[in-house]
């Protein structure tokens, strides 16, 4: 069945996000700013292990220039913003007068925009999409979606259920390069994606450091940098 890799992304960032909730009430402060420490580390070698195996890293840096520069004309990291604030209106409004909490975390927005930055971006997204879409199996967005599942436990632990609304954004995402696999696996080859990996890796690298509020760079305007640098590689690659 088609798809299937993407609705099992969708259910375990779900899942992992209720399990979060339901640990994070109990762990200390102290330990939670451990937890945090320890997701953006291993976050931060992440994206610099996945940047390194760039063959050039002119592909990479020009990727996320250009891709900066476009997604900040266009504001793509404030759309996110705006999408995360609009939904925590919408569901304070729904839940308001009813006998539970109406408070929600203060990291709402913060969860959704980072949880949805990082499980978009790299090239199991991608790739697995591909294969998912050409009938070739599902087995690359399955491992994708147990790796989301934990760290959705992880960061719904720390930062809310905002987490749970990057389900729903990775799941278009992930349809959408679904339905287009065939389109896709024409047009990109090896070197392509390597390259997109690579400029992914900056952009999760960027995650890490503002997750532990290292500088607050602002990842989601360097997304086109995705469809950039294989447009590069087609150019320049030799």
């Amino acid at each position: 069945m088609r798809g299937i890799g993407t609705i099992t992304n969708f259910l375990t960032i779900i899942g992992g996000t209720i399990v979060g909730l339901g640990v994070g009430r109990y762990i200390a402060d102290q330990m939670r700013t451990t937890i945090e420490q320890a997701v953006g580390m291993v976050t931060i070698v992440l994206g610099i292990w996945t940047a390194a195996q760039t063959d050039n890293i002119v592909f990479p840096l020009v990727s996320v220039v250009l891709g900066g520069i476009i997604g900040e004309v266009i504001r793509i990291e404030h759309g996110f913003a705006v999408l995360g604030h609009w939904v925590k209106e919408k569901a304070e409004s729904a839940l308001a007068g009813r006998s539970r909490s109406t408070d929600f975390h203060p990291r709402f927005v913060e969860g959704f925009v980072t949880a949805t930055l990082l499980f978009s971006i790299g090239p199991m997204s991608i790739l697995g999409s591909i294969d998912d879409g050409l009938g070739r199996g599902a087995q690359i967005l399955i491992v994708k979606s147990a790796l989301d599942g934990l760290v959705s436990i992880l960061f719904a632990a720390t930062m809310g259920w905002g987490v749970a609304l990057s389900a729903f954004v990775v799941a278009v995402y992930q349809a959408v390069m679904t339905l287009s696999a065939s389109g896709l696996d024409a047009i990109l080859d090896d070197r392509m994606v390597h390259e997109m990996s690579a400029t992914g890796g900056i952009m999760v690298l960027g995650i890490g450091l503002r997750f532990m509020d290292v500088k607050p760079i602002r990842v989601g305007s360097l997304l086109p940098g995705l469809a950039i640098a294989p447009v590069l590689v087609a150019l320049f690659a030799r």
